[in-house]
């Protein structure tokens, strides 16, 4: 058996659109990659854009609590657990199939790789905070891992946010604390509300913008690649 090639962000979308074109079987044979593997890859540039593609650098520490959560979550659902799992910010299934049988064995633990993740430990906030995270979750492709380093917050905790704000329907006032007994925060003018919806579209248009470079970008690739499959062709006539 070859040896197993990792591929980029950039070459995983060339095949995928080589997929749209061509046909799976085609392209399975091509690069000699499984049916699963470009299932996967669909999904996690659906739910999770081009972060979802890039190649994972580091493990990520989740609490006993969110995993309890998910595994609730997903014994709950009708999804497959490749489906659930990337639409929870996962990068494969195996790690939800894992916490399922340690759940069902009553022997979910906090998941902690090393000493590095120590410090993303969750912290209170401010609601100026957290919508200043969200922002620049949008602008990163909701790339939580980044948000983590980035604001020194959980996963758990943006993670959370973010679920909340889409649920809202993208209304910046889910990102209110309105748990129990916490002092309630300064309420908004409309003004306000107003600024902060604004804050957060430039976000996503922004983000938006990368995505169209990242694609003319592609199209670049193409075209020399296709050049070069021509200029060989003449070549050899």
């Amino acid at each position: 058996m070859g040896r197993k090639i990792k591929y980029s962000a950039e070459e995983k979308l060339l095949i995928l659109n080589e997929v749209l074109r061509d046909g799976a079987p085609k392209v399975m044979t091509k690069y000699n990659i499984s049916q699963d593997a470009i299932q996967r890859w669909r999904l996690l540039y659906k739910y999770q854009g081009l972060f979802g593609l890039q190649p994972e650098h580091r493990y990520q520490s989740y609490s006993r609590e969110f995993k309890q959560s998910l595994v609730k979550k997903y014994l709950r659902s009708n999804e497959s657990q490749l489906l659930f799992a990337i639409k929870h910010g996962l990068r494969s299934k195996t790690q939800l199939q894992r916490w399922i049988i340690q759940y069902n064995e009553s022997n979910l633990k906090v998941c902690t790789p090393g000493k590095r993740d120590s410090k993303m430990s969750g912290r209170k906030t401010s609601f100026e905070e957290r919508l200043m995270i969200i922002e620049g979750l949008i602008k990163h492709d909701v790339n939580y891992n980044w948000a983590v380093g980035k604001y020194h917050v959980s996963y758990q905790q943006v993670y959370g946010w973010y679920q909340k704000y889409l649920k809202s329907g993208n209304n910046p006032e889910s990102l209110r604390d309105r748990r129990g007994k916490a002092k309630p925060e300064k309420e908004w003018t409309e003004v306000d509300r107003l600024k902060a919806e604004n804050r957060l579209l430039k976000a996503q248009l922004q983000n938006q913008e990368m995505e169209i470079a990242f694609a003319k970008k592609l199209v670049e690739i193409r075209n020399r690649e296709v050049g070069k499959d021509s200029s060989s062709r003449q070549s050899k006539n």
